[in-house]
């Protein structure tokens, strides 16, 4: 009961928040009334409500701050503070409303500096409108709105330098653009691609964190267990399951990894005339991986441009992956189509 008590009373009090909304079940999220929040981006909401037990508990991602949705609501408005801890009282409470057991809480994904600084820096696109612009590119694209949670936008790309200020030279720009952050096996921070978003000259700028760890997109998410699909793209991965981005052609970072070779299913873009690519494929045939071969009847270039197309990728991919001899003789096929 005392967990719905605290949703009523915040929601009685959730106009005076700024961007409140409702993220999920139990889970309400708005600018920090404490600490201000960002005081660059008016967007940027980090405070959050959540169930901890029976009751509500508040986190700022921006300030830290911990308090029991009793002592915030106190904070915040004393008179309707008393009226709630009236009603609290009523219902049988015999603890305080200031006396509930002491949260320990539990950290968040981003435990690094970096990675908190990430979060501080970048907007989460699933916590953007729908006009933003971003959005409005990512839509463009057909990206599933379920992958918005692992990209992230920023205001300026001078800011994420921030990350590793020896790119503090090599970044001159002030536009915005997509963010796609690389993590390790461990779900660490180890990198972040800047994809632009208005056309500029330099459509991808690349930032290491970890100077020695390969950047592979998505490898914190995959199921081993399961076949993994590794393409060149970030953006291609996000329209597969189980789906890694080596980011380029250096599908050779794929040894360091540690995952099993008959697991892993190599989708080259769809590029028969490259010839460095043509290179590639076959090298990987002969090392014994599982290769993706393009129909002949599919002209796109890479999967986005499949997807643009109402493309079933998913049921190309599952049909035309092949190893061994079989993979030779539908790969010289393709090579001169």
């Amino acid at each position: 009961m005392s967990l719905f008590l605290d949703q009523k009373y915040l929601m009685l009090i959730s106009n005076r928040l700024p961007l409140f909304k409702k993220k999920k079940d139990n889970t309400y999220n708005c600018r920090c009334v404490i600490c201000g929040d960002s005081q660059k981006n008016r967007r940027k909401a980090r405070g959050y409500f959540f169930a901890f037990k029976t009751d509500l508990r508040y986190k700022c991602y921006n300030c830290d701050i911990s308090l029991n949705f009793s002592n915030f609501l106190k904070s915040q408005d004393q008179m309707t503070y008393s009226q709630y801890a009236l009603e609290k009282y009523s219902e049988g409470h015999t603890k305080s409303a200031n006396t509930l057991p002491e949260f320990k809480f539990e950290e968040p994904k981003f435990k690094t500096r970096d990675e908190k600084l990430i979060d501080q820096l970048l907007d989460r696109l699933d916590t953007l409108p729908a006009d933003h612009e971003v959005i409005s590119f990512v839509t463009a694209r057909k990206i599933p709105q379920s992958k918005y949670k692992q990209l992230y936008f920023i205001e300026n790309i001078k800011d994420i330098v921030q990350l590793n200020d020896k790119y503090k030279e090599s970044i001159r720009g002030e536009e915005p653009r997509l963010i796609l952050p690389f993590y390790d096996l461990n779900g660490q921070l180890t990198g972040v691609t800047c994809r632009a978003l208005r056309g500029e000259t330099l459509r991808y700028i690349t930032v290491k964190v970890k100077e020695d760890v390969p950047l592979i997109f998505g490898i914190d998410n995959i199921d081993r267990t399961k076949p993994i699909y590794v393409v060149e793209g970030p953006i291609d991965s996000l329209f597969l399951d189980n789906a890694i981005a080596v980011s380029g052609t250096s599908f050779g970072k794929l040894s360091e990894t540690g995952l099993a070779k008959d697991n892993l299913n190599i989708v080259f873009d769809n590029q028969p005339r490259n010839l460095e690519v043509c290179k590639l494929i076959e090298k990987n045939i002969d090392q014994g991986y599982n290769v993706v071969i393009w129909p002949q009847t599919i002209s796109a270039k890479d999967i986005n441009e499949m997807v643009l197309e109402n493309i079933n990728v998913k049921k190309i991919i599952k049909e035309n992956t092949f190893s061994g001899l079989t993979a030779k003789m539908k790969f010289i096929a393709w090579k001169r189509c």
